[in-house]
């Protein structure tokens, strides 16, 4: 499996995910990434009780992170909402092919979800 960058949320232990080759990717700076996390949520037709669970709050309320690809320094880099353990951690790490791969794991206040966020409103 290639390696791939993209975003993901993580919903009652089950990684939701969105992601693309770095071949796919869209160039940021000196990154490559793929996808929004608002973006995805509208767009995702629910198929399983998952993503209905998922559609039915909003896009910001589960733990979520991102994957994104250094090029100059040939490194992954993967945001995760800090309550995230490691065994979920690890799951994302193999759901986007990066074992083996330089990773950097970086908690970011960015990817706060509800339980987390104590100014989050509902």
């Amino acid at each position: 499996m290639p390696p791939l960058v993209g975003i993901y949320f993580v919903i009652k232990g089950h990684v939701l995910h969105d992601s693309a080759t770095l071949e796919n990717a869209e160039a940021y700076g000196d990154a490559l990434q793929h996808g929004g996390h608002d973006d995805f949520h509208v767009a995702l037709s629910p198929q399983s009780p998952i993503e209905r669970l998922f559609k039915s709050v909003p896009y910001d309320y589960f733990p979520r992170g991102r994957v994104v690809y250094f090029r100059q320094t040939d490194t992954f880099r993967l945001y995760f909402d800090k309550c995230l353990d490691e065994a979920t951690i690890q799951q994302v790490i193999q759901m986007f092919g990066l074992t083996g791969m330089e990773i950097e794991l970086l908690p970011d206040e960015h990817y706060k979800c509800a339980g987390c966020n104590r100014h989050y409103l509902i």
